[in-house]
């Protein structure tokens, strides 16, 4: 299944990681397991706080939502795009309608919207630079063809040209950047998106999305242990609360793990903030290229 495919074998290997740790022993180990074992193993009738405890269990439903989504996003639009060469990539791979030569006192009829407002390809405006691609005017960087929702829902990209536009470039400096040639990384080459396309790596969205699902998914377990452990903190009944031997090596080892993601988390969260560091403001933290640990 493998053979020769180190794209599928990263996409399953990443996966694998992603949803047993984050949404399998997580929510089933410490959610449902150590919620009724740890409170009867110390000997308290709940956990310390048991709203808390509900909060942690329904934000994790939002990192399954959002890790679900990936799968639905069109990696065939969703990429970065160098902004030097931005309209060549889908001049050449959309087709398009065929241009109706356009009359000067057509706009004038009574009927121009009811026959034209299904055609966005009967707009054109005048290129401020030459440039020798076909149908280049009625195509790209064309202002009037935001007025029609068509357009917008199905080409993305002319929409967040329009937009980018608004702002000014915050690099100015053109090197390699991260949004033209490093579509395929995250934390590294050895973090590959779950669904993502087979073809090439899908960018903006689901890279993005994933990163936001990790968040929900460890905003979750730092409510689930912060809870836990408070609980065996301050609801041990007495005789329990020095003669760990009394307690199951189940809830012993559970503890340990707890104490271990408490420790661990800033760590994980650091991590999450330097990839869209990564990603948004050309940081170099996983760049092996630029002395990054990827």
């Amino acid at each position: 299944f493998f053979k020769g495919d180190s794209l599928r074998y990263l996409q399953v290997i990443t996966a694998h990681g992603l949803i047993m740790v984050f949404f399998v022993v997580v929510p089933i180990l410490f959610g449902g397991f150590a919620n009724f074992l740890i409170p009867y193993h110390v000997g308290s009738k709940d956990v310390a706080y048991p709203r808390l405890n509900s909060i942690g269990f329904w934000i994790q439903p939002c990192g399954y939502i959002l890790l679900a989504k990936i799968g639905f996003l069109r990696p065939q639009f969703w990429r970065y795009y160098d902004k030097t060469s931005f309209s060549f990539p889908f001049l050449e791979k959309i087709k398009y309608n065929q241009y109706k030569e356009y009359k000067n006192d057509y706009l004038f009829y009574l009927d121009f919207l009811k026959k034209e407002i299904s055609d966005d390809h009967s707009f054109f405006w005048k290129a401020r630079k030459v440039i020798k691609l076909p149908q280049y005017s009625i195509f790209s960087f064309v202002p009037l063809k935001l007025m029609m929702w068509k357009t917008m829902i199905n080409y993305p990209e002319s929409f967040w040209y329009a937009a980018s536009r608004v702002v000014q470039s915050r690099r100015k400096k053109v090197f390699v950047t991260k949004c033209s040639a490093r579509t395929l990384t995250t934390a590294g080459w050895t973090f590959i998106t779950p669904f993502s396309s087979n073809v090439k790596y899908t960018g903006i969205g689901s890279q993005d999305i994933l990163i936001l699902s990790v968040v929900f998914a460890g905003i979750s377990t730092t409510i689930s242990f912060t809870n836990l452990l408070i609980t065996r903190r301050t609801l041990a009944m007495p005789g329990m609360r020095h003669r760990r031997v009394l307690m199951p090596f189940i809830t012993i080892s559970i503890f340990l793990t707890l104490r271990m993601l408490a420790t661990i988390t800033p760590v994980l969260g650091a991590a999450v903030i330097m990839m869209a560091f990564d990603r948004h403001w050309q940081t170099t933290f996983f760049e092996y290229a630029y002395g990054g640990d990827p």
